[in-house]
């Protein structure tokens, strides 16, 4: 008897959810399908978007699981209060950011929440890294002040991301750790939209995670959390100039 092989994913099935789920989520997060509306029925939405029942239903089961949709028997399936969304959700967030209307607000709350969370993530970060995770904090650095000489902004983005998921991950604290999307959300953000003078933004705010870089390499937690706070709020000051204007 032959080795069996079992199919793996259908790619175009995958893609046809994944299309049918964007649509859907950005419907959602936009308004067109407001809080406590009733979806369209499930052969008019696979009629519309050209997919199957079958693709339609797995993209309204991700939408549960990402806390926005709500399936009741014979009620209908219903969008769920934005505070129940898992806005933690790189997708979710995705989605809320193409909504112009929503997008300065996001951002003040997800800079509330980096003042909140992160001091203290440096700070543990300082009792608790071990070496190979300052070194992966200090590659973040040294990412960014390459990118910042070359005047490389995708890679200084991604270097500065890299630098702030590196200390979440060394706080060994997984509530912590899954704060990285609306970080990673939060800078992208910035810096795009900051793409102007992003030259200055990298030059004046290095030597503020420098100083959080030697903090936690030296231990000093209380000067780790003091330099995190620095940073994040130098980039509050960039927010209100470009983004959040009050």
């Amino acid at each position: 008897m032959g080795v069996q092989h079992i199919a793996g994913p259908d790619s175009a099935q995958v893609g046809r959810t994944a299309g049918a789920l964007h649509v859907l989520g950005q419907r959602i997060a936009d308004g067109t399908y407001p809080v406590g509306a009733t979806l369209p029925v499930e052969s008019d939405l696979a009629q519309e978007l050209g997919v199957s029942r079958s693709t339609i239903r797995e993209a309204v089961r991700c939408l549960v699981t990402l806390g926005m949709l709500e399936v009741r028997t014979r009620a209908g399936t219903s969008v769920r209060p934005q505070q129940c969304w898992n806005v933690l959700d790189r997708t979710v967030l995705g989605w809320m950011m193409q909504n112009a209307a929503d997008v300065a607000v996001l951002i003040a709350a997800i800079d509330e929440a980096r003042g909140v969370l992160e001091p203290q993530a440096a700070a543990l970060a300082a009792r608790r890294a071990t070496r190979a995770q300052v070194s992966a904090i200090a590659a973040g650095y040294e990412g960014m002040a390459v990118a910042a000489e070359a005047d490389d902004v995708e890679a200084a983005i991604a270097a500065d991301c890299e630098f702030h998921m590196a200390i979440l991950k060394a706080t060994g604290n997984p509530i912590l750790m899954a704060f990285d999307s609306a970080i990673d959300a939060v800078l992208g953000i910035l810096f795009n939209v900051a793409a102007a003078d992003h030259r200055q933004i990298f030059a004046l705010n290095l030597e503020n995670h420098r100083r959080v870089l030697e903090a936690i390499r030296e231990g000093r937690a209380e000067d780790a959390s003091a330099a995190m706070l620095d940073t994040i709020q130098f980039t509050r000051q960039s927010l209100k100039r470009h983004v959040l204007k009050n």
